[in-house]
């Protein structure tokens, strides 16, 4: 069987716009099944209790309309699959008789290839296929397999994050609503809309002095210990916008997007190279950058409302 870059890359154009986790997935795997001409191709997902969980198929595993059909729920360990979990590591098996472990799905078929989806040492899901001919799977499929799944990983932790954000989001939508009915929200105050846009100036000039001139730094609550010495406000607002960066860098929800507003912002680096050290199309850098923009906002408007 064999594979090439091409076709890796086709694979990467067509998920790229995604921006569902069961569209994304469903599509992955069917995708790959053409790729490596596969009967069974499934991917499991980590859930909230440690169990990988099927959620998406091609082959005999998935019905149009219904999805998965009989979806597997397995622990880490149990398994191919989840051993190969459980090690963080692709399993080749040539022949499931030779695995005590090995675990009949909607049929036993004689070779294996399970491959992790890591990121940032969190294992996010596996996808897994399986021929019934004996030593189907070898090198090439699987580092097919596992150069899919190194695709898959941050798009995968970028869309949990993003569902994290919208819960925080009503909360903060809800913190907000108090606090304004609170009268905490004086007219002294910046609005929301103010304060996001100064604190984005801030940091889009974190190095032009003169674009912070006309910043309304007197108004945030954050700085009102520096008085009323314009200086020593902009040496603030910096110090507080690089503990928050690193303060999300320290994160491993949030590694990637501290990162990328570090090196975008603090060390100057311009959007082509950073979607090139990143390994990512230049749109999804763009999606990556306004999400780690939003996170930043979010925690210094909170830090902002408990000080006014």
């Amino acid at each position: 069987m064999q594979v090439s870059l091409s076709q890796l890359l086709h694979i990467s154009q067509i998920i790229d716009p995604i921006d569902d986790v069961i569209a994304l997935t469903q599509r992955s795997c069917e995708l790959l099944a053409q790729a490596l001409q596969l009967p069974d191709q499934v991917l499991y997902l980590s859930n909230a209790g440690k169990q990988l969980q099927q959620v998406a198929a091609a082959g005999a595993k998935f019905a149009p309309g219904t999805g998965v059909l009989s979806p597997l729920r397995l622990c880490y360990g149990e398994g191919v699959v989840g051993l190969a979990a459980l090690q963080a590591q692709s399993l080749c098996i040539a022949d499931t008789r030779t695995m005590p472990s090995y675990i009949c799905d909607d049929a036993c078929r004689s070779a294996e290839l399970s491959v992790p989806i890591v990121y940032q040492g969190e294992i996010l899901g596996v996808l897994d296929a399986e021929h019934a001919e004996v030593g189907f799977f070898g090198p090439a499929q699987q580092q097919f397999t596992e150069a899919l799944a190194a695709m898959l990983a941050p798009r995968l932790a970028n869309l949990a994050a993003r569902r994290r954000m919208a819960k925080r989001r009503r909360y903060f939508r809800r913190s907000v609503a108090q606090a304004a009915t609170a009268s905490v929200c004086s007219e002294y105050w910046l609005s929301l809309q103010q304060f996001n846009s100064t604190v984005l100036q801030a940091l889009k000039h974190f190095y032009s002095e003169k674009r912070w001139q006309t910043l309304p730094m007197a108004q945030m609550a954050l700085l009102r210990d520096e008085g009323n010495e314009p200086a020593l406000q902009q040496a603030a607002l910096q110090q507080k916008l690089v503990n928050a960066i690193t303060a999300m860098q320290q994160q491993t929800a949030t590694r990637l997007w501290g990162s990328i507003l570090s090196a975008r912002y603090l060390e100057k680096c311009d959007q082509l190279s950073l979607a090139e050290q990143h390994y990512m199309a230049f749109s999804t850098l763009r999606r990556h950058q306004q999400l780690a923009q939003q996170h930043l906002l979010q925690q210094l408007w909170q830090a902002e409302l408990l000080l006014r």
